[in-house]
């Protein structure tokens, strides 16, 4: 099949959308809208205001399911505002994803140097079986220490806690609790993997999981989901890579007790929408002894949502629930209430 779209300047694509029904009260503002945001990433927003296809014209090979033509009374202040609103969901949940960031290093690193200041840096400090699994040509210990070089060469220039250790103490290895600093987010999972099971456990606790297998598993789309919101990518109507399945003797108490009901949700694909996995950040933070007001910034966000537009059915178009996984009662939730301490 052949591309056949061209380009279209901003104006042609304002008249495009009228023609094809949607609303525009104001040519001027959507035109600055499209300038700042783009017209095809704003087609994420769009997108729910289309109509859908019979269920004889949808193509799942090449995910068709709606026309070019906009639902009755659907206006373009209708994308604005669903924009602003997922820009502003974003920061509040890079706010919560960060602080765990923060306090997921501090614990591996703690728990590590416990052990030996360069326990990263020793199969008798790690799990020996993990470490010489192979992975490509090397073992996953091998590929491990070439990330630790990499990390410790990339941050010699510009950090100066590095720069300081290499140049006084040249013959020493970098201790985990610098080098932790120092690595990305997504090198996070590797190291944890590597740790020895009694130290992994440790450290999933502190989160509130009571194995460490489906904590490693949860870091993994923590990642995923940060780098989602540090990208600027939507978080409306997304479904993420990684489904999150949760089983209830994985967590201490009851707060996420609801994700284990098969119809928590109305939404499609419910483990891999942004409730599941907020639902599962809000957890872990106020699982951590430091506590956390998170839960309660992510559910005044949520409580924002202001696109009301009407389905031929009478039902609303788009909401958290139908659009982002969230429960119908998930306001009336422990997880969402005001109480900052540990769960369990």
């Amino acid at each position: 099949m052949e591309y056949t779209k061209d380009f279209r300047e901003r104006g042609e694509l304002i008249a495009q959308l009228e023609a094809r029904g949607l609303s525009i009260q104001d040519r001027d503002a959507a035109l600055k809208f499209l300038t700042r945001v783009g017209y095809f990433r704003s087609g994420a927003y769009r997108y729910v205001f289309r109509e859908l296809l019979p269920p004889s014209e949808v193509n799942e090979r090449l995910r068709q399911y709606r026309r070019d033509r906009y639902v009755p009374g659907a206006d373009f202040e209708h994308v604005v505002k669903l924009e602003a609103f997922d820009f502003r969901l974003s920061r509040v949940c890079l706010e919560g994803l960060l602080d765990f960031e923060v306090r997921v290093r501090a614990a591996i690193a703690h728990t590590l140097a416990e052990k030996n200041v360069a326990a990263h840096l020793s199969e008798d400090h790690l799990d020996k079986q993990i470490c010489r699994q192979s992975i490509g040509d090397k073992t996953k210990f091998d590929a491990w220490l070439n990330t630790c070089e990499e990390a410790v060469r990339l941050a010699a220039g510009d950090e100066d806690f590095i720069t300081h250790h290499v140049l006084k103490y040249p013959q020493d290895p970098v201790p985990i609790w610098a080098l932790i600093e120092v690595l990305s987010f997504g090198k996070l999972p590797y190291l944890f993997d590597l740790m020895e099971p009694a130290d992994a456990r440790h450290v999933a606790r502190m989160f509130g999981f009571v194995h460490p297998r489906p904590f490693a598993s949860v870091l993994r789309m923590m990642v995923d989901f940060r780098n989602t919101c540090a990208h600027g990518s939507r978080l409306f109507n997304r479904a993420f890579k990684r489904a999150l399945v949760l089983r209830v003797h994985e967590t201490e108490g009851d707060l996420l007790a609801h994700l284990a009901a098969p119809d928590f949700t109305q939404a499609p694909k419910p483990h891999q929408r942004l409730y599941i996995y907020a639902a599962t950040l809000a957890f872990m933070l106020r699982s951590h002894v430091g506590g956390s007001n998170w839960p309660l910034t992510f559910r005044t966000q949520i409580r924002k949502f202001n696109v009301e537009l009407m389905a031929p059915d009478g039902s609303r178009l788009i909401s958290p629930e139908a659009n982002m996984g969230f429960p119908v009662d998930w306001q009336t939730l422990a997880l969402w209430d005001k109480g900052t301490g540990s769960s369990v």
